[in-house]
């Protein structure tokens, strides 16, 4: 069952800012046993980086997917971070693809419904450093 669209945050601002280095939001969601939901993030930048941290009441699996993987879920897909977690999990990623991102809360297997708060922290690549450039009044001989 696809439970998709808590529209999370909007992370176009690190594209369009250039002042902006860091778009920081968090969630809350109920998850019923034997579903799943997912949150949107939109706008991530490739080679970005995307840190999470998620705090459950129960055990939950959580799965980030890129939005052309998402159609594939629950069957086998290629997701760019994925685990099972107890409690509390803390992740970092780079961003391989720009586009929409999900994470999935997943409690197809679970018994109760879990509270789950997440923390986001998404990060707009650095600017690729310019090559140092020759100093053009020094000459360089063999020797």
């Amino acid at each position: 069952m696809r439970l998709a669209a808590l529209l999370l945050f909007l992370v176009s601002a690190l594209a369009g800012a250039p002042q902006a280095r860091a778009v920081q939001a968090s969630v809350e969601a109920e998850v019923p046993p034997s579903t799943w939901k997912s949150i949107r993030l939109r706008g991530l930048p490739k080679n970005g980086s995307l840190a999470v941290r998620v705090q459950s009441t129960g055990p939950i699996n959580v799965v980030l997917l890129h939005e052309t993987e998402l159609a594939r879920f629950p069957k086998p897909v290629r997701p760019a971070f994925a685990a099972a977690l107890e409690r509390r999990l803390s992740f970092k990623v780079t961003l391989p693809l720009a586009g929409t991102y999900y994470i999935v809360l997943d409690n197809r297997k679970g018994e109760q419904t879990r509270t789950v708060k997440i923390l986001f922290e998404a990060l707009r690549p650095r600017a690729p450093k310019a090559p140092a450039k020759p100093n053009s009044g020094q000459k360089l001989e063999a020797i």
